[in-house]
């Protein structure tokens, strides 16, 4: 009876024992996937984020608009002005010096007793020219290394301040292409991890080839064309945070963002009414965060600053002057980005 119980008492505590085990490594396994998931959820949250700030920059590229308020210009001194004040000295001094030559020749002719002077004194004469040579060949070297020097010339870097009433109307295409060319390295990455979340196949297919289409537009250096094809790939990109279980504050930004791309692409139509509307609707939409509870503290602060500054721009369509709408909406969209 006793090695029965025993017997019974082993096998109950080998059950026990696979038990713990077993509960022990599916907690460890779970853990596991869950860690996975966070990071790829991180992941897929920064290149997101990624693919917004890149299509913003190519945006305020189309009218050269930078947050930072200063440019670095380099100025380099003329190489030749230098060189003609040089020569002008020079030419000067060559002259003074054949006068005296002269006048020191006239002299030794009406004089002859100073040429016996002069033969008496030469080894004192002769001396003295080594002196002179070794200086002269001195100076030859020193005139020689400031040549060089004044050849390569001075660069002069300077901090200009520039805004969008200063700046150039000229786009950087060279840059815009540079910047296009730049995300195709990080698009299939993005690709691939966009595939194991919950947004839909078919986005993600869309955002690439229409970001071909980009790619077609910007070669041909078309500025109206550019910005509508650039919000198209928006309004994807709008559906990746949709479909991605992003925040309700992440989906409204962006949306509110879509419709101020849409205002800023219309400026060159110059149909003020289709960018009211616009306007109008990112009022709207971005009036939700407005009544939001689940707004934390800190950030209520910049969303009532971010209200104000989209209806002032809205405001601007009234006005109807193209750069006084550029000025509100870099402004808009540097406040946006703290929220």
């Amino acid at each position: 009876m006793i090695k029965k119980y025993k017997i019974r008492a082993y096998i109950f505590l080998a059950i026990f024992l696979i038990l713990v085990i077993g509960f022990g490594i599916y907690n460890v396994m779970a853990t596991s996937k869950n860690n996975d998931k966070n990071k790829l959820s991180e992941k897929t949250e920064n290149e997101i984020k990624y693919l917004d700030e890149n299509l913003i920059k190519i945006f305020n590229q189309m009218n050269n608009i930078k947050y930072e308020s200063y440019k670095i210009s380099v100025n380099t001194a003329n190489p030749s002005n230098m060189e003609e004040g040089t020569n002008q000295s020079n030419q000067k001094g060559s002259g003074s010096s054949g006068n005296t030559s002269e006048s020191g020749t006239s002299s030794g002719k009406s004089d002859e007793s100073t040429k016996s002077s002069e033969s008496n004194n030469s080894g004192g004469k002769s001396g003295s020219n080594k002196g002179e040579s070794s200086k002269n060949q001195s100076s030859n070297e020193t005139s020689g290394s400031d040549s060089s020097s004044s050849e390569t010339g001075q660069k002069k870097y300077e901090l200009q301040e520039e805004g969008i009433l200063t700046q150039s109307l000229d786009i950087d295409w060279q840059t815009v292409k540079n910047d296009v060319e730049k995300m195709y390295l990080s698009i299939p990455t993005i690709t691939l991890d966009l595939y194991q979340t919950t947004i839909n196949d078919k986005n993600i297919l869309n955002f690439n080839t229409e970001f071909d289409n980009l790619t077609k537009i910007v070669q041909e250096e078309n500025k109206v064309e550019t910005l509508r094809q650039l919000c198209k790939i928006y309004e994807i990109y709008v559906k990746f945070l949709e479909e991605n279980n992003s925040s309700e504050q992440e989906k409204v930004v962006a949306k509110t963002k879509l419709d101020i791309f849409k205002a800023y692409s219309s400026l060159d139509d110059n149909n003020w009414e289709e960018i009211s509307n616009y306007m109008k609707s990112a009022s709207e939409e971005f009036s939700k965060l407005m009544t939001s509870l689940d707004m934390k503290e800190q950030k209520q602060y910049s969303i009532n600053k971010s209200y104000i500054m989209i209806n002032e721009l809205y405001k601007a369509t009234n006005i109807k002057d193209p750069k006084i709408f550029l000025i509100k909406y870099k402004n808009t969209l540097e406040e946006l980005k703290n929220i």
